[in-house]
């Protein structure tokens, strides 16, 4: 699990951010990048206190908390890039991400030290305080951008570039000959079944079934994996959940899994030491960074497919999805809790409406001009 540590020489723990790490975070089962974003977020509240020289202990025995003036800088706060990065702001949602998790740790702070004031009048007060606090802090935070720099699915020639391009052989193939049909396969199943990366990065062999017709493939929750020796070990953020695969996928990844690809030992001399079903040049289970390198090369060579990552190819099944309701007329409530199970989402999810957004958006639009055609012809 990842650790917030002191800037110290020993580089400990810092303790009181450790046990928040645990009880607000991983008894929720967090993926670790996913908490690594938010310690990464208390970090930078740590770094604001440690500038404004403020006590959070002092402060919630005091029933002081902070004030307007230092909730407006925390929130202005919040919009610092990091170091590295060469933007001048981060996007609206990080910022709010941050600034949530600050309050939350602040009030995670304040709660017990309350807890423990003995009268009952003056311990009412302080929660009292509390609440009122809380209510200041939702009226300074970042806000969200409606309307903002959105991440889509592909467009129909975009589409259709990148599934040219990947085929092994064609000339307009960037990588490697030995890594063509690795990357291929790798590429059609999330084109076809829009996992996110990290589900493909732990997905095993056996999760693939070829004795059962149509073929399917499951996606398994498996964190703290003992078999993952990777520094980010892969991780399933959604639901685990059972896909059936169509006959071209099913037999690209059998030939994937044959003596002649993964299977080959003298290619993969490392892929029979594990599971993993997607692998480096050398057979070890492929990384985070390798994963992203397919794509990076994928953009370079063909800068028209813009910003093109793993995850957009997760928007573009959604695209595809609820396009093929509208085209094929399925029952609007049914199609809606399918692509829920095959997305691994809950079932109160808001997700489809995030991830769908270019196909939404069009079908609206097409909706919108035949109601203004239609009032034209009256």
């Amino acid at each position: 699990m990842p650790l917030l540590v002191a800037g110290s020489p020993l580089g400990l723990p810092i303790p009181l951010a450790a046990r928040y790490a645990i009880t607000r975070f991983r008894s929720r089962g967090l993926a670790a990048n996913t908490i690594c974003q938010r310690l990464m977020a208390l970090a930078l509240f740590y770094q604001f206190l440690a500038e404004h020289g403020i006590e959070l202990e002092e402060r919630a025995s005091k029933r002081q908390f902070l004030t307007q003036e230092e909730l407006v800088g925390l929130s202005d706060y919040c919009r610092q890039p990091h170091a590295a990065s060469k933007q001048a702001v981060v996007t609206p949602s990080f910022a709010l991400l941050r600034y949530t998790v600050a309050i939350d740790y602040f009030c995670w702070v304040a709660e017990p030290i309350i807890a423990r004031i003995v009268d009952d009048a003056r311990r009412d007060a302080a929660y009292g305080a509390l609440q009122s606090f809380l209510k200041i802090t939702r009226s300074i935070a970042p806000r969200r951008v409606l309307v903002q720099s959105e991440r889509l699915g592909l467009l129909p020639e975009q589409r259709t570039l990148f599934l040219r391009v990947i085929q092994p052989g064609s000339p307009e193939n960037p990588f490697r000959p030995e890594l063509q049909f690795r990357n291929y396969v790798m590429l059609l199943l999330e084109f076809q079944l829009g996992p996110r990366g990290g589900e493909v990065l732990g997905l095993k062999t056996f999760d693939v079934d070829f004795s059962v017709s149509p073929a399917t493939l499951t996606i398994h929750r498996r964190h703290d994996d003992r078999d993952d020796p990777r520094a980010t070990p892969a991780a399933t953020k959604t639901y685990g959940r059972l896909l059936a695969i169509g006959d071209h996928l099913r037999d690209v990844l059998d030939v994937w899994l044959s003596k002649e690809h993964r299977g080959n030992k003298a290619r993969y001399p490392a892929a029979a030491k594990h599971p993993y079903l997607f692998v480096n040049y050398r057979g070890e289970p492929l990384s985070i960074r390798g994963f992203r390198k397919i794509i990076e090369t994928l953009r370079r060579r063909h800068p028209t497919l813009g910003g093109l990552c793993h995850h957009i190819l997760r928007h573009d099944w959604n695209d595809r999805w609820v396009d093929a309701a509208e085209e094929e007329g399925w029952d609007s409530n049914i199609s809606l809790r399918d692509q829920k199970y095959a997305m691994g989402w809950s079932d109160n999810s808001s997700m489809p409406l995030r991830y769908a957004k270019r196909a939404i958006r069009n079908s609206t639009n097409k909706k919108i001009l035949r109601l203004h055609a239609k009032g034209a012809s009256k």
